[in-house]
């Protein structure tokens, strides 16, 4: 981590420190926004690569398996190379991922797409959270992984959103926007770096290890770890799995409302809950992701048929609830990587962040025996056993950080 005196001078060195926030967070929410465009796209898709909607399938852990790997390093590595560089080399690679993803006449060529996104924006994602960080001061914290959180969840339900309607225009115009949201991250960014002179001093490589490994031993890092894994295999597995039971179902741009409903209270609730802990610390924000976590599942459960139109307005409110635990449990995992250790705050992002989207990308893979064996209801069973072990290992953290405090 800079030190304060750093720190000021970077903020002095930049002359609208307001542009790299708003960088910030629209970088952040490009993440998500590309990752899940594809939950409306199955049908779309398969029909013009000529495979089934089940192959299109592969395109999720193609672009979350290396973006996790490649986060496991990229936010200790920022910690001693410096933030900005890292970033603009990410979106480098990310922005040719897209460029393919944009001319791609085969399933092929969407999946390189999808991997080299994921390896570009596994040198972004974790590195902006630091970032923030880095140009916040230490009680602002919890209030700006609220909002980052929050970013991260509107690009989680607008992604599905845009693509329900642009779908039917064309699925491309979708990475042509991305393109240009990453030539105007670039640019700007480009512009304060040259901006900021400030150095870092350390560039020896093997600090970079003994970050990684010095955290790596704290208990409490491992639980951080597990909880980024556990939450998106409960939280998210439900957007994942009950996006994929509506395909053919209804169609693409009403089954993009309904998935989009969970990132616009994901995103509101990130707003209030990063607030939220600021004030009043964590507990809090912690029972009400839980509480909305279960109403969800438990809402979901209830519905005998979710594709049936009847029962859609059930379908959304057990989406709302989704979100609002989306929108709560995120923060909280995030705030707990950038205060377990100040110093190593690249690195701790970089490994939460890993863990989130490793659990991203098993998604499709942990429940599909589930759903083959006993369609939509035995997945949400299974999701509400992950999410009961979610909670106790979530729990066990926070008790073990209020001790460090």
């Amino acid at each position: 981590m800079v030190s304060d005196t750093e720190l000021n001078k970077f903020n002095n060195n930049i002359k609208s420190p307001i542009w790299l926030q708003i960088v910030i967070y629209l970088l952040f929410g490009l993440g998500p926004l590309t990752g899940n465009v594809i939950l409306v796209l199955f049908g779309v898709l398969s029909s013009e690569f000529g495979v089934s909607p089940t192959a299109i399938a592969i395109a999720i852990p193609s672009f979350m398996f290396p973006f996790a790997i490649v986060q496991l390093f990229s936010g200790a590595i920022s910690d001693i190379k410096g933030r900005i560089p890292i970033i603009l080399f990410g979106l480098i690679i990310f922005g040719v991922g897209m460029f393919i993803a944009t001319f791609s006449a085969s399933l092929i060529m969407y999946i390189l797409a999808n991997i080299l996104g994921g390896v570009g924006f596994g040198f972004v994602n974790p590195v902006l959270i630091a970032l923030m960080s880095d140009i916040s001061n230490r009680a602002d914290i919890p209030k700006k992984m609220g909002f980052l959180g929050a970013v991260a969840n509107l690009g989680v339900g607008f992604g599905p959103i845009l693509a329900g309607q642009l779908a039917i225009i064309s699925w491309r115009w979708l990475y042509i926007i991305f393109i240009l949201i990453i030539i105007l991250g670039f640019f700007i960014l480009l512009g304060l770096s040259k901006i900021n002179k400030s150095k870092r001093r350390d560039k020896h490589f093997k600090i970079f290890f003994g970050h990684l490994i010095s955290e790596l031993k704290r208990p409490v890092v491992i639980l951080l770890i597990l909880s980024a894994f556990l939450a998106t295999q409960s939280y998210l597995a439900v957007i994942t799995w009950t996006s994929q039971a509506l395909t053919g179902a209804i169609p693409e741009n009403v089954a993009g409302m309904i998935i989009g409903l969970a990132g616009i209270f994901g995103a509101i609730s990130g707003i209030i809950i990063g607030v939220m802990i600021k004030k009043t610390g964590i507990s809090i924000a912690l029972a009400i992701g839980i509480i909305s976590l279960f109403a969800s599942i438990f809402t979901l459960l209830s519905i005998e048929d979710i594709s049936n139109l009847e029962t859609l307005s059930f379908v959304s409110l057990g989406f709302i609830f989704i979100g609002i635990a989306g929108g709560t449990i995120i923060p909280a995992v995030m705030f707990y990587s950038q205060t377990l250790s100040y110093e190593r705050r690249g690195a701790l992002a970089g490994l939460a962040t890993a863990s989130q989207f490793v659990g991203i990308a098993l998604v499709p893979i942990t429940y599909e025996f589930f759903y083959y064996q006993g369609g939509i209801s035995l997945v949400y069973l299974a999701i509400l056993i992950v999410s009961m072990v979610f909670i106790i290992v979530i729990l066990v953290l926070y008790f073990k950080a209020k001790k460090k405090k």
